[in-house]
């Protein structure tokens, strides 16, 4: 199957090693379930400030996403923490993914922020003129899965483009088991949609932009996008997929182009683009800036606990 990337994209040479990463957050434990991720990154030109969220996550019987935090860097490698939250101010079961940008118009600070509560993956909205005083009690919910006859959506991807909010999240697929005779076939577990809006706040509809082939492979039954890097008049664009649920938490790295931000096509790959020796490296964020792509990425560790690590390499 040849391969949707333009001729002047070089994916060798964009291929890091995530051996070799910098570590920039340390999981809270040691062992299965204990993980320092769920990232986005947000570059502010007006101060050449990197903008981290992420969240703690600990085994599902001590608390699953039980603390996020937002960190600021000048150098993209460096954090230090500015704001905090707990899964109790959000009321919810667990915290998953976030992602902090300024609003290019007003200048105010935008969380968006996933999580679970009463059984249903949602996404929030905090705002406030300062990082530090997002207040999670001000809170409102802008991506409600019910209201698209969905059971969740969340993690989202959020950036500014030709004057709007364009916001990816992975929901509910809409493939089905399939039947053969006596044989069924495991349905495809997850897809992305992109939810626009001039204002980053009503969000009336979604679409499905990027969905799983539901084939038998490594990457066949997910579809999570986790960042689009805009390069040569398309965007590069990097998910994570899987086989089935057992790959749920140690989803695969795949690489996908878009040519518009609304249509997708995998890079056929016989194996993860990147992965740790110990398991996974998920939820891999492509940030460009200048002449250097920053990727920001959960690595397994020998003992099975996700670090957060970055790695550099030149555009």
């Amino acid at each position: 199957m040849p391969s949707p990337l333009p001729p002047s994209i070089d994916l060798d040479a964009l291929k890091f090693d995530p051996t070799s990463g910098t570590v920039i957050r340390e999981p809270q434990g040691s062992g299965y379930g204990y993980w320092a991720g769920g990232h986005k990154v947000f570059y502010d030109t007006e101060t050449r400030r990197f903008v981290l969220f992420y969240r703690q996550r600990a085994p599902l019987e001590a608390g699953r996403g039980a603390a996020c935090a937002i960190a600021v860097s000048g150098d993209g490698v460096h954090f230090e923490d500015v704001w905090s939250a707990t899964k109790e101010q959000f009321a919810a079961t667990s915290i998953e993914v976030g992602h902090c940008v300024r609003d290019e118009r007003s200048g105010e600070w935008r969380l968006y922020v996933s999580y679970e509560a009463a059984g249903f993956w949602r996404i929030d909205l905090i705002r406030a003129n300062e990082i530090e005083t997002l207040d999670v009690q001000s809170r409102r919910t802008v991506l409600q899965p019910l209201d698209y006859g969905l059971r969740f959506i969340k993690d989202p991807t959020v950036y500014q483009r030709e004057g709007a909010y364009w916001v990816y999240a992975p929901g509910m697929g809409r493939t089905r088991p399939t039947f053969d005779g006596d044989t069924v076939s495991a349905a495809g577990f997850e897809a992305t949609f992109l939810a626009k809006s001039d204002d980053g706040v009503y969000f009336p509809d979604i679409r499905y932009v990027f969905e799983a082939p539901n084939t038998d492979t490594w990457d066949g039954r997910r579809a999570r996008i986790n960042s689009l890097v805009e390069l040569d008049g398309g965007f590069l664009t990097l998910y994570d997929g899987g086989r089935t649920s057992y790959d749920t938490y140690e989803e695969w790295c795949g690489i996908a182009w878009s040519p518009d931000g609304y249509s997708f096509e995998r890079v056929p790959l016989e194996e993860p683009w990147v992965r740790s020796p110990y398991g996974c490296v998920r939820y891999v964020y492509g940030l460009r800036v200048e002449d250097e792509i920053f990727f920001y990425y959960e690595y397994t560790r020998e003992d099975l606990s996700h670090d957060l690590r970055v790695s550099r390499v030149r555009v």
